[in-house]
Protein backbone atom coordinates (compact mmCIF):
# COMPACT_ATOMS: atom_id res chain seq x y z
CA UNK A 1 0.00 0.00 0.00
CA UNK A 2 2.63 2.52 0.81
CA UNK A 3 3.51 3.47 -2.83
CA UNK A 4 0.02 4.72 -3.46
CA UNK A 5 0.18 6.77 -0.16
CA UNK A 6 3.01 9.06 -1.95
CA UNK A 7 5.92 7.53 0.09
CA UNK A 8 7.31 5.91 -2.67
CA UNK A 9 7.39 6.27 -6.52
CA UNK A 10 7.67 2.98 -8.50
CA UNK A 11 9.51 3.28 -11.80
CA UNK A 12 6.43 2.45 -13.71
CA UNK A 13 4.42 5.40 -12.34
CA UNK A 14 6.75 7.67 -14.33
CA UNK A 15 6.11 6.01 -17.65
CA UNK A 16 2.46 6.30 -16.94
CA UNK A 17 2.68 9.98 -16.68
CA UNK A 18 2.84 12.26 -19.57
CA UNK A 19 4.78 15.78 -19.88
CA UNK A 20 2.05 18.46 -19.01
CA UNK A 21 2.64 21.62 -21.31
CA UNK A 22 3.87 21.93 -24.45
CA UNK A 23 7.14 22.91 -24.10
CA UNK A 24 7.85 19.57 -22.14
CA UNK A 25 6.83 17.72 -24.85
CA UNK A 26 8.40 19.64 -27.42
CA UNK A 27 11.55 19.46 -25.42
CA UNK A 28 11.42 15.67 -25.74
CA UNK A 29 13.74 14.32 -28.95
CA UNK A 30 11.82 11.20 -30.92
CA UNK A 31 14.30 8.54 -29.61
CA UNK A 32 13.85 9.39 -26.31
CA UNK A 33 10.28 9.42 -26.52
CA UNK A 34 10.53 6.08 -28.88
CA UNK A 35 12.72 4.61 -26.04
CA UNK A 36 10.14 5.26 -23.63
CA UNK A 37 7.33 4.00 -25.48
CA UNK A 38 9.34 0.70 -25.32
CA UNK A 39 10.08 0.50 -21.98
CA UNK A 40 6.36 1.56 -21.20
CA UNK A 41 5.18 -1.06 -23.72
CA UNK A 42 8.06 -3.87 -22.23
CA UNK A 43 6.93 -3.50 -18.93
CA UNK A 44 3.68 -4.37 -19.46
CA UNK A 45 4.42 -7.90 -19.66
CA UNK A 46 5.72 -7.89 -16.27
CA UNK A 47 3.32 -5.55 -14.42
CA UNK A 48 0.43 -7.13 -12.82
CA UNK A 49 -2.01 -3.57 -11.76
CA UNK A 50 -0.66 -0.44 -12.43
CA UNK A 51 -0.42 3.09 -12.63
CA UNK A 52 -3.77 4.29 -10.12
CA UNK A 53 -4.94 2.86 -7.32
CA UNK A 54 -8.52 2.28 -6.36
CA UNK A 55 -10.15 -0.08 -8.20
CA UNK A 56 -13.91 0.30 -8.40
CA UNK A 57 -15.24 -1.80 -11.66
CA UNK A 58 -14.13 -3.69 -14.89
CA UNK A 59 -15.32 -2.68 -18.39
CA UNK A 60 -14.21 -3.06 -22.00
CA UNK A 61 -10.82 -0.98 -23.03
CA UNK A 62 -13.03 0.52 -25.74
CA UNK A 63 -15.81 1.81 -23.33
CA UNK A 64 -13.45 3.89 -21.35
CA UNK A 65 -13.73 7.19 -22.78
CA UNK A 66 -15.25 10.49 -21.92
CA UNK A 67 -17.97 10.28 -24.48
CA UNK A 68 -18.76 6.66 -23.33
CA UNK A 69 -18.73 6.90 -19.52
CA UNK A 70 -20.65 10.21 -20.13
CA UNK A 71 -23.52 8.69 -22.26
CA UNK A 72 -23.39 5.35 -19.96
CA UNK A 73 -23.25 3.90 -23.89
CA UNK A 74 -21.20 0.84 -24.22
CA UNK A 75 -21.50 0.09 -27.90
CA UNK A 76 -18.50 0.07 -29.73
CA UNK A 77 -17.75 -0.56 -33.31
CA UNK A 78 -16.57 -4.19 -34.28
CA UNK A 79 -13.47 -3.66 -36.70
CA UNK A 80 -12.20 -0.12 -37.95
CA UNK A 81 -15.36 0.96 -39.75
CA UNK A 82 -17.12 3.57 -37.08
CA UNK A 83 -20.52 2.94 -38.19
CA UNK A 84 -20.11 -1.01 -37.61
CA UNK A 85 -22.15 -0.34 -33.89
CA UNK A 86 -22.29 -4.01 -32.18
CA UNK A 87 -21.51 -5.80 -35.63
CA UNK A 88 -24.80 -4.15 -37.40
CA UNK A 89 -23.41 -4.21 -40.34
CA UNK A 90 -23.28 -7.69 -40.78
CA UNK A 91 -26.05 -8.76 -38.79
CA UNK A 92 -24.33 -9.67 -35.56
CA UNK A 93 -25.95 -7.31 -33.15
CA UNK A 94 -27.32 -3.84 -32.00
CA UNK A 95 -27.01 -1.52 -29.34
CA UNK A 96 -30.26 -1.49 -26.63
CA UNK A 97 -30.64 -1.23 -22.91
CA UNK A 98 -29.27 -3.33 -20.51
CA UNK A 99 -31.59 -5.18 -18.77
CA UNK A 100 -31.41 -5.33 -15.13
CA UNK A 101 -33.45 -7.00 -12.40
CA UNK A 102 -35.36 -5.38 -10.07
CA UNK A 103 -37.38 -8.31 -8.42
CA UNK A 104 -36.77 -8.05 -4.66
CA UNK A 105 -33.81 -9.89 -2.95
CA UNK A 106 -33.83 -11.31 0.42
CA UNK A 107 -30.89 -11.62 2.93
CA UNK A 108 -28.64 -9.07 5.15
CA UNK A 109 -28.47 -6.84 2.40
CA UNK A 110 -30.58 -3.90 3.27
CA UNK A 111 -29.51 -0.83 2.24
CA UNK A 112 -30.90 0.38 -0.72
CA UNK A 113 -29.06 3.28 -3.76
CA UNK A 114 -25.42 2.23 -1.53
CA UNK A 115 -23.92 -0.46 -3.58
CA UNK A 116 -22.74 0.36 -7.10
CA UNK A 117 -23.34 -3.02 -7.18
CA UNK A 118 -27.50 -2.67 -7.03
CA UNK A 119 -28.91 -3.72 -10.28
CA UNK A 120 -25.76 -4.08 -12.04
CA UNK A 121 -24.23 -2.50 -14.45
CA UNK A 122 -26.86 0.43 -14.60
CA UNK A 123 -24.28 3.04 -12.08
CA UNK A 124 -22.03 2.49 -15.09
CA UNK A 125 -23.98 1.61 -18.28
CA UNK A 126 -27.57 1.48 -18.97
CA UNK A 127 -26.66 0.90 -22.89
CA UNK A 128 -24.78 -2.22 -24.43
CA UNK A 129 -24.70 -4.54 -27.22
CA UNK A 130 -27.07 -7.14 -27.87
CA UNK A 131 -25.92 -10.04 -30.13
CA UNK A 132 -27.65 -11.81 -32.18
CA UNK A 133 -27.83 -15.59 -32.79
CA UNK A 134 -24.96 -17.12 -31.32
CA UNK A 135 -23.09 -14.10 -31.47
CA UNK A 136 -21.28 -12.41 -28.39
CA UNK A 137 -18.56 -10.46 -26.64
CA UNK A 138 -18.36 -6.59 -26.00
CA UNK A 139 -18.82 -5.79 -29.94
CA UNK A 140 -20.66 -9.01 -31.00
CA UNK A 141 -16.89 -9.95 -32.19
CA UNK A 142 -16.98 -13.24 -30.49
CA UNK A 143 -19.14 -16.31 -30.39
CA UNK A 144 -21.26 -18.08 -27.38
CA UNK A 145 -19.60 -20.21 -25.31
CA UNK A 146 -19.59 -23.89 -27.60
CA UNK A 147 -19.97 -22.01 -30.93
CA UNK A 148 -17.19 -21.29 -33.43
CA UNK A 149 -16.69 -20.20 -37.52
CA UNK A 150 -17.46 -17.10 -38.73
CA UNK A 151 -20.67 -16.61 -38.97
CA UNK A 152 -20.75 -18.38 -34.88
CA UNK A 153 -22.70 -21.20 -36.73
CA UNK A 154 -20.18 -24.02 -36.15
CA UNK A 155 -20.66 -26.39 -32.88
CA UNK A 156 -16.92 -26.07 -31.40
CA UNK A 157 -15.91 -29.65 -30.25
CA UNK A 158 -16.27 -29.82 -26.61
CA UNK A 159 -13.02 -28.88 -24.66
CA UNK A 160 -12.10 -31.98 -21.87
CA UNK A 161 -11.64 -31.13 -18.39
CA UNK A 162 -9.26 -33.94 -17.32
CA UNK A 163 -8.40 -34.79 -13.79
CA UNK A 164 -5.02 -32.83 -13.08
CA UNK A 165 -3.27 -36.35 -12.14
CA UNK A 166 -4.14 -37.98 -15.38
CA UNK A 167 -2.22 -35.09 -17.63
CA UNK A 168 0.68 -36.09 -19.91
CA UNK A 169 3.33 -34.69 -19.21
CA UNK A 170 3.07 -32.33 -22.10
CA UNK A 171 -0.58 -31.50 -20.96
CA UNK A 172 0.78 -30.23 -17.71
CA UNK A 173 2.95 -28.36 -19.02
CA UNK A 174 1.01 -26.22 -21.27
CA UNK A 175 -1.14 -25.74 -18.21
CA UNK A 176 0.94 -24.10 -15.86
CA UNK A 177 3.08 -22.16 -18.37
CA UNK A 178 -0.19 -21.01 -19.63
CA UNK A 179 -1.41 -19.77 -15.66
CA UNK A 180 2.94 -18.27 -15.27
CA UNK A 181 1.83 -15.89 -18.72
CA UNK A 182 -1.30 -15.20 -17.62
CA UNK A 183 0.08 -13.54 -14.23
CA UNK A 184 2.62 -11.34 -16.80
CA UNK A 185 0.32 -10.63 -19.73
CA UNK A 186 -1.46 -7.41 -19.36
CA UNK A 187 -5.27 -8.38 -20.25
CA UNK A 188 -5.42 -7.66 -24.09
CA UNK A 189 -9.65 -6.14 -23.82
CA UNK A 190 -10.38 -5.18 -20.40
CA UNK A 191 -8.94 -2.44 -18.09
CA UNK A 192 -10.40 -1.87 -14.46
CA UNK A 193 -11.77 1.59 -13.38
CA UNK A 194 -9.79 3.26 -10.78
CA UNK A 195 -12.78 5.54 -9.28
CA UNK A 196 -15.65 5.28 -7.68
CA UNK A 197 -19.04 5.63 -10.52
CA UNK A 198 -19.31 9.12 -9.56
CA UNK A 199 -15.34 10.27 -10.48
CA UNK A 200 -14.75 7.93 -13.13
CA UNK A 201 -13.97 11.00 -15.47
CA UNK A 202 -11.24 12.47 -13.02
CA UNK A 203 -11.03 15.80 -10.98
CA UNK A 204 -11.30 18.07 -14.98
CA UNK A 205 -14.52 15.88 -15.99
CA UNK A 206 -11.91 14.75 -19.41
CA UNK A 207 -9.53 11.74 -17.76
CA UNK A 208 -11.27 8.61 -17.46
CA UNK A 209 -9.34 7.40 -14.64
CA UNK A 210 -8.56 3.62 -15.84
CA UNK A 211 -5.76 0.54 -15.58
CA UNK A 212 -4.55 -2.43 -16.94
CA UNK A 213 -4.18 -5.88 -15.25
CA UNK A 214 -2.85 -8.71 -16.00
CA UNK A 215 -4.79 -11.58 -17.02
CA UNK A 216 -4.51 -13.84 -14.01
CA UNK A 217 -4.70 -10.90 -11.78
CA UNK A 218 -8.05 -10.18 -13.36
CA UNK A 219 -9.38 -13.13 -12.78
CA UNK A 220 -8.48 -12.60 -8.93
CA UNK A 221 -9.86 -9.26 -8.80
CA UNK A 222 -13.33 -10.63 -10.20
CA UNK A 223 -13.55 -12.71 -7.27
CA UNK A 224 -12.23 -10.18 -4.66
CA UNK A 225 -14.63 -7.32 -6.54
CA UNK A 226 -17.85 -9.95 -6.00
CA UNK A 227 -17.12 -10.37 -2.15
CA UNK A 228 -16.48 -6.80 -1.08
CA UNK A 229 -17.80 -5.00 1.78
CA UNK A 230 -19.89 -1.97 1.11
CA UNK A 231 -18.05 1.40 2.10
CA UNK A 232 -19.87 3.66 4.54
CA UNK A 233 -17.46 5.46 5.69
CA UNK A 234 -13.83 4.96 7.29
CA UNK A 235 -13.78 1.34 9.00
CA UNK A 236 -17.08 1.18 8.89
CA UNK A 237 -18.34 -1.44 5.84
CA UNK A 238 -21.12 -3.22 5.85
CA UNK A 239 -20.21 -6.98 5.72
CA UNK A 240 -23.92 -8.91 4.48
CA UNK A 241 -23.12 -8.66 0.94
CA UNK A 242 -21.65 -11.44 -1.31
CA UNK A 243 -22.55 -11.58 -5.46
CA UNK A 244 -20.64 -14.93 -5.45
CA UNK A 245 -20.94 -16.94 -2.46
CA UNK A 246 -24.04 -17.85 0.24
CA UNK A 247 -26.97 -17.99 -2.29
CA UNK A 248 -27.61 -20.04 -5.66
CA UNK A 249 -25.56 -17.88 -7.84
CA UNK A 250 -22.42 -19.91 -6.36
CA UNK A 251 -22.44 -22.30 -9.44
CA UNK A 252 -23.19 -20.41 -12.18
CA UNK A 253 -20.78 -17.28 -11.21
CA UNK A 254 -17.65 -19.69 -10.49
CA UNK A 255 -18.61 -21.29 -13.80
CA UNK A 256 -18.53 -18.19 -15.65
CA UNK A 257 -15.71 -16.78 -13.97
CA UNK A 258 -13.25 -20.16 -14.95
CA UNK A 259 -14.93 -20.26 -18.57
CA UNK A 260 -13.60 -16.43 -18.71
CA UNK A 261 -10.06 -17.92 -17.98
CA UNK A 262 -10.05 -20.90 -19.88
CA UNK A 263 -11.26 -18.69 -22.85
CA UNK A 264 -8.11 -15.80 -22.16
CA UNK A 265 -5.82 -19.10 -21.88
CA UNK A 266 -6.37 -20.34 -25.39
CA UNK A 267 -6.14 -17.26 -26.61
CA UNK A 268 -3.07 -16.49 -24.90
CA UNK A 269 -1.47 -20.05 -25.94
CA UNK A 270 -3.19 -20.14 -29.15
CA UNK A 271 -5.15 -23.29 -28.82
CA UNK A 272 -8.75 -23.73 -29.08
CA UNK A 273 -8.86 -27.06 -28.04
CA UNK A 274 -6.91 -26.36 -24.19
CA UNK A 275 -8.78 -27.25 -21.25
CA UNK A 276 -8.59 -26.31 -17.51
CA UNK A 277 -8.17 -29.46 -15.41
CA UNK A 278 -9.68 -30.67 -12.12
CA UNK A 279 -8.45 -31.69 -8.80
CA UNK A 280 -10.77 -34.79 -7.25
CA UNK A 281 -10.42 -33.45 -3.82
CA UNK A 282 -12.40 -35.96 -2.37
CA UNK A 283 -10.12 -37.83 -1.45
CA UNK A 284 -10.72 -38.52 2.26
CA UNK A 285 -7.11 -37.73 3.27
CA UNK A 286 -5.09 -35.59 5.66
CA UNK A 287 -2.29 -34.20 3.00
CA UNK A 288 -2.71 -32.19 -0.30
CA UNK A 289 -2.03 -34.55 -3.25
CA UNK A 290 -1.46 -31.81 -5.45
CA UNK A 291 1.25 -29.69 -3.14
CA UNK A 292 3.84 -31.03 -4.80
CA UNK A 293 6.46 -28.95 -6.93
CA UNK A 294 5.82 -31.02 -9.89
CA UNK A 295 2.51 -29.24 -9.99
CA UNK A 296 1.10 -26.15 -7.71
CA UNK A 297 4.37 -26.56 -4.94
CA UNK A 298 5.26 -28.21 -1.64
CA UNK A 299 5.48 -26.73 1.51
CA UNK A 300 9.10 -24.51 2.04
CA UNK A 301 11.42 -26.81 4.17
CA UNK A 302 12.13 -23.79 6.30
CA UNK A 303 8.64 -21.85 6.66
CA UNK A 304 5.82 -24.45 6.03
CA UNK A 305 3.75 -21.69 5.18
CA UNK A 306 5.44 -20.39 1.67
CA UNK A 307 5.82 -22.10 -1.36
CA UNK A 308 8.95 -24.21 -1.99
CA UNK A 309 11.80 -22.31 -3.54
CA UNK A 310 11.85 -25.08 -6.57
CA UNK A 311 8.61 -24.27 -7.52
CA UNK A 312 7.33 -21.76 -9.91
CA UNK A 313 4.73 -20.21 -7.65
CA UNK A 314 7.20 -19.02 -5.05
CA UNK A 315 7.55 -16.35 -7.08
CA UNK A 316 4.04 -15.63 -7.40
CA UNK A 317 2.74 -12.08 -5.97
CA UNK A 318 -0.65 -11.79 -4.24
CA UNK A 319 -3.04 -8.99 -4.64
CA UNK A 320 -6.26 -8.02 -3.20
CA UNK A 321 -5.61 -9.43 0.54
CA UNK A 322 -5.90 -6.59 2.22
CA UNK A 323 -9.57 -6.02 2.98
CA UNK A 324 -9.26 -4.47 6.44
CA UNK A 325 -6.91 -1.97 5.23
CA UNK A 326 -9.49 -0.98 2.52
CA UNK A 327 -12.56 -0.98 4.90
CA UNK A 328 -9.98 1.09 6.90
CA UNK A 329 -9.15 3.81 4.22
CA UNK A 330 -12.63 3.47 2.41
CA UNK A 331 -10.75 2.24 -0.70
CA UNK A 332 -10.40 -1.04 -2.88
CA UNK A 333 -7.71 -3.15 -4.06
CA UNK A 334 -5.75 -1.31 -5.94
CA UNK A 335 -3.90 -4.24 -7.64
CA UNK A 336 -0.68 -3.65 -6.00
CA UNK A 337 1.41 -6.36 -4.38
CA UNK A 338 1.22 -7.68 -1.22
CA UNK A 339 3.24 -10.29 -0.36
CA UNK A 340 4.31 -13.97 -1.05
CA UNK A 341 1.32 -17.07 -2.13
CA UNK A 342 0.75 -18.73 1.33
CA UNK A 343 -0.62 -22.22 1.79
CA UNK A 344 -0.62 -24.73 4.74
CA UNK A 345 -2.40 -27.90 4.72
CA UNK A 346 -2.99 -29.63 8.10
CA UNK A 347 -0.28 -32.28 6.94
CA UNK A 348 -0.36 -35.15 10.07
CA UNK A 349 -3.25 -33.40 12.04
CA UNK A 350 -6.69 -34.95 12.10
CA UNK A 351 -8.43 -32.45 9.90
CA UNK A 352 -9.49 -34.38 6.22
CA UNK A 353 -10.57 -33.76 2.82
CA UNK A 354 -13.92 -34.86 1.81
CA UNK A 355 -14.74 -38.25 0.74
CA UNK A 356 -16.06 -39.93 -2.30
CA UNK A 357 -19.29 -40.51 0.02
CA UNK A 358 -19.63 -36.57 0.53
CA UNK A 359 -20.06 -36.51 -2.57
CA UNK A 360 -22.47 -39.30 -3.37
CA UNK A 361 -25.06 -38.20 -0.75
CA UNK A 362 -24.32 -34.27 -2.40
CA UNK A 363 -25.40 -35.57 -5.39
CA UNK A 364 -28.43 -37.63 -3.85
CA UNK A 365 -30.48 -34.21 -2.89
CA UNK A 366 -32.74 -33.51 -5.54
CA UNK A 367 -34.09 -29.91 -5.02
CA UNK A 368 -31.23 -27.14 -6.48
CA UNK A 369 -31.71 -24.81 -3.65
CA UNK A 370 -34.48 -24.24 -0.87
CA UNK A 371 -35.74 -20.59 0.91
CA UNK A 372 -34.02 -18.85 2.40
CA UNK A 373 -31.68 -19.70 -0.37
CA UNK A 374 -29.15 -18.58 2.15
CA UNK A 375 -26.46 -20.50 3.80
CA UNK A 376 -29.06 -21.81 6.83
CA UNK A 377 -30.80 -23.20 3.72
CA UNK A 378 -31.38 -27.14 4.46
CA UNK A 379 -31.41 -30.00 2.05
CA UNK A 380 -30.23 -27.89 -1.05
CA UNK A 381 -27.80 -29.07 -3.34
CA UNK A 382 -26.24 -25.63 -3.70
CA UNK A 383 -25.88 -25.28 -0.27
CA UNK A 384 -24.48 -28.59 0.44
CA UNK A 385 -22.37 -28.22 -2.51
CA UNK A 386 -21.15 -24.49 -1.41
CA UNK A 387 -20.63 -26.57 1.77
CA UNK A 388 -22.20 -24.63 4.45
CA UNK A 389 -24.38 -27.77 4.56
CA UNK A 390 -23.85 -31.66 5.39
CA UNK A 391 -23.37 -33.13 2.45
CA UNK A 392 -26.64 -34.89 3.20
CA UNK A 393 -28.70 -31.78 2.85
CA UNK A 394 -29.33 -31.28 7.12
CA UNK A 395 -28.12 -28.19 8.24
CA UNK A 396 -25.80 -28.13 10.85
CA UNK A 397 -24.37 -24.47 10.90
CA UNK A 398 -20.54 -24.88 12.38
CA UNK A 399 -20.52 -27.78 9.72
CA UNK A 400 -17.88 -27.04 6.82
CA UNK A 401 -18.12 -29.76 3.87
CA UNK A 402 -17.37 -30.08 0.25
CA UNK A 403 -16.08 -26.73 -1.64
CA UNK A 404 -15.84 -24.96 1.82
CA UNK A 405 -13.71 -27.78 3.75
CA UNK A 406 -11.04 -27.77 0.99
CA UNK A 407 -10.63 -23.94 1.10
CA UNK A 408 -9.90 -24.08 4.88
CA UNK A 409 -8.17 -27.11 4.32
CA UNK A 410 -5.30 -25.43 2.14
CA UNK A 411 -4.94 -22.83 4.60
CA UNK A 412 -3.75 -19.34 4.07
CA UNK A 413 -4.51 -17.27 1.33
CA UNK A 414 -7.13 -19.76 0.12
CA UNK A 415 -9.28 -19.95 3.02
CA UNK A 416 -9.67 -15.59 2.21
CA UNK A 417 -13.03 -15.39 0.18
CA UNK A 418 -11.66 -11.77 -1.39
CA UNK A 419 -8.09 -13.18 -1.89
CA UNK A 420 -8.64 -17.45 -2.21
CA UNK A 421 -8.03 -16.63 -6.35
CA UNK A 422 -4.42 -16.20 -5.91
CA UNK A 423 -3.99 -19.45 -5.44
CA UNK A 424 -3.67 -21.20 -8.63
CA UNK A 425 -5.29 -24.47 -6.91
CA UNK A 426 -8.51 -22.21 -6.60
CA UNK A 427 -8.76 -22.90 -10.93
CA UNK A 428 -9.00 -26.94 -10.27
CA UNK A 429 -10.60 -26.77 -6.75
CA UNK A 430 -13.30 -25.22 -8.77
CA UNK A 431 -13.32 -27.13 -11.44
CA UNK A 432 -13.92 -29.67 -9.91
CA UNK A 433 -16.70 -28.34 -7.80
CA UNK A 434 -18.15 -27.66 -11.41
CA UNK A 435 -18.26 -31.14 -12.22
CA UNK A 436 -19.87 -31.95 -9.85
CA UNK A 437 -22.58 -29.23 -10.43
CA UNK A 438 -22.80 -30.76 -14.07
CA UNK A 439 -23.55 -33.87 -12.93
CA UNK A 440 -26.15 -33.05 -10.93
CA UNK A 441 -27.56 -30.90 -14.02
CA UNK A 442 -27.19 -33.85 -16.17
CA UNK A 443 -29.01 -36.24 -12.93
CA UNK A 444 -31.50 -34.13 -12.39
CA UNK A 445 -32.41 -32.34 -15.74
CA UNK A 446 -34.17 -29.07 -13.51
CA UNK A 447 -36.55 -26.64 -14.58
CA UNK A 448 -35.83 -22.41 -14.83
CA UNK A 449 -38.51 -22.50 -12.29
CA UNK A 450 -35.98 -24.75 -9.73
CA UNK A 451 -33.90 -21.88 -9.43
CA UNK A 452 -35.80 -18.67 -7.46
CA UNK A 453 -36.55 -15.41 -9.67
CA UNK A 454 -36.70 -13.41 -6.20
CA UNK A 455 -35.93 -13.02 -2.68
CA UNK A 456 -32.74 -14.95 -3.02
CA UNK A 457 -29.47 -12.56 -1.72
CA UNK A 458 -28.95 -9.58 -3.53
CA UNK A 459 -26.78 -11.04 -7.25
CA UNK A 460 -28.64 -14.47 -6.53
CA UNK A 461 -31.78 -13.93 -8.55
CA UNK A 462 -32.33 -15.90 -11.44
CA UNK A 463 -32.31 -13.12 -13.53
CA UNK A 464 -29.31 -10.91 -12.06
CA UNK A 465 -26.41 -10.02 -14.26
CA UNK A 466 -23.60 -11.49 -12.27
CA UNK A 467 -21.16 -9.01 -10.72
CA UNK A 468 -19.18 -7.77 -11.71
CA UNK A 469 -19.31 -9.57 -15.32
CA UNK A 470 -19.53 -7.22 -18.29
CA UNK A 471 -21.17 -7.65 -21.14
CA UNK A 472 -24.14 -8.51 -18.82
CA UNK A 473 -25.14 -11.94 -18.23
CA UNK A 474 -27.86 -13.65 -15.87
CA UNK A 475 -27.37 -16.17 -13.52
CA UNK A 476 -29.88 -18.00 -16.13
CA UNK A 477 -27.46 -18.42 -18.64
CA UNK A 478 -25.29 -20.50 -16.89
CA UNK A 479 -28.06 -22.78 -15.70
CA UNK A 480 -27.21 -25.58 -18.32
CA UNK A 481 -24.93 -28.57 -18.62
CA UNK A 482 -21.31 -28.20 -19.25
CA UNK A 483 -22.09 -30.22 -23.03
CA UNK A 484 -24.60 -27.16 -23.90
CA UNK A 485 -21.92 -24.76 -23.08
CA UNK A 486 -18.91 -26.56 -24.91
CA UNK A 487 -16.57 -28.50 -22.68
CA UNK A 488 -17.50 -31.64 -20.75
CA UNK A 489 -15.34 -33.76 -17.74
CA UNK A 490 -13.75 -36.70 -18.14
CA UNK A 491 -14.84 -37.78 -14.72
CA UNK A 492 -16.88 -40.86 -13.31
CA UNK A 493 -19.18 -39.59 -9.73
CA UNK A 494 -19.77 -41.91 -7.58
CA UNK A 495 -23.93 -42.55 -7.92
CA UNK A 496 -26.36 -40.76 -5.92
CA UNK A 497 -27.53 -42.78 -2.61
CA UNK A 498 -30.81 -43.65 -3.57
CA UNK A 499 -29.00 -45.70 -6.97
CA UNK A 500 -26.72 -46.93 -4.31
CA UNK A 501 -29.25 -47.59 -1.86
CA UNK A 502 -31.55 -49.12 -4.49
CA UNK A 503 -28.79 -51.51 -5.39
CA UNK A 504 -27.94 -52.87 -1.94
CA UNK A 505 -31.26 -53.50 -1.94
CA UNK A 506 -31.49 -55.05 -5.10
CA UNK A 507 -28.42 -57.16 -3.78
CA UNK A 508 -29.60 -57.75 -0.71
CA UNK A 509 -33.00 -59.15 -1.63
CA UNK A 510 -31.34 -61.48 -4.27
CA UNK A 511 -29.18 -62.76 -2.08
CA UNK A 512 -31.88 -62.90 0.45
CA UNK A 513 -34.23 -64.86 -1.71
CA UNK A 514 -31.56 -67.39 -2.28
CA UNK A 515 -30.67 -67.77 1.02
CA UNK A 516 -34.76 -68.28 1.67
CA UNK A 517 -34.64 -70.91 -1.51
CA UNK A 518 -31.94 -72.64 -0.09
CA UNK A 519 -33.37 -72.84 3.38
CA UNK A 520 -36.86 -74.61 1.88
CA UNK A 521 -34.94 -76.75 -0.01
CA UNK A 522 -33.18 -78.20 2.92
CA UNK A 523 -36.32 -78.58 5.07
CA UNK A 524 -37.70 -80.26 1.68
CA UNK A 525 -34.83 -82.39 1.81
CA UNK A 526 -34.70 -83.28 6.01
CA UNK A 527 -38.65 -83.98 5.23
CA UNK A 528 -38.30 -86.23 2.69
CA UNK A 529 -35.36 -87.81 3.88
CA UNK A 530 -37.51 -88.33 7.32
CA UNK A 531 -40.42 -89.85 5.82
CA UNK A 532 -38.41 -92.36 3.86
CA UNK A 533 -37.27 -93.10 7.40
CA UNK A 534 -40.31 -93.81 8.15
CA UNK A 535 -41.75 -95.81 5.50
CA UNK A 536 -39.27 -98.22 5.78
CA UNK A 537 -39.63 -99.15 9.45
CA UNK A 538 -43.42 -99.76 8.01
CA UNK A 539 -45.10 -103.47 7.91
CA UNK A 540 -45.76 -104.74 4.12
CA UNK A 541 -49.55 -105.34 5.00
CA UNK A 542 -49.71 -101.74 4.79
CA UNK A 543 -48.59 -101.43 1.51
CA UNK A 544 -51.30 -101.45 -1.07
CA UNK A 545 -51.33 -101.32 -5.19
CA UNK A 546 -53.15 -98.88 -7.35
CA UNK A 547 -54.80 -100.83 -10.27
CA UNK A 548 -54.23 -98.02 -12.67
CA UNK A 549 -51.34 -98.51 -15.15
CA UNK A 550 -48.27 -96.27 -15.70
CA UNK A 551 -49.94 -93.65 -18.09
CA UNK A 552 -53.13 -93.72 -16.51
CA UNK A 553 -54.43 -90.76 -14.42
CA UNK A 554 -54.19 -91.46 -10.66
Amino acid sequence: MEPHQGQIVPWWQFLCSTPSGPAERQSLRPAVMGTLRWLLWAGLGYLGCFCLPRVQAQFPRACMTVDALRSKRCCPALGTEPGNICGSLQGRGWCQGVQADTRPWSGPYTLRNVDDREQWPLRFFNQSCQCAGNFAGYNCGDCKFGWTGPECNMEKPATVRKDVHSLTPEERDQFFNALDRAKTTIHPDYVIATQHWTSLLGPTGEEPQIANCSIYNYFVWLHYYSVRDTLLGPGHPFTGIDFSHQGPAFVTWHRYHLLLLERDLQRLIGNNSFALPYWNFATGRNECDICTDQLFGAPRPDDLGLISLNSRFSQWQIVCNSLDDYNHLVTLCNGSDEGPLRRRPPGSSSKQLPTAEDVRRCLSLQEFDSPPFFRNSSFSFRNALEGFDKPSGALNSPMLSLHNLVHSFLNGTSALPHAAANDPIFVVLHSFTDAIFDEWMKRFNPPDSAWPEQLAPIGHNRLYNMVPFFPPVTNNELFQTAEQLGYTYAIDLPGSLEETQARAVMVGTTIGGTLIALAILVLLLVLFQHRRQRRGFEPLMNVSFSPKKYMEEA
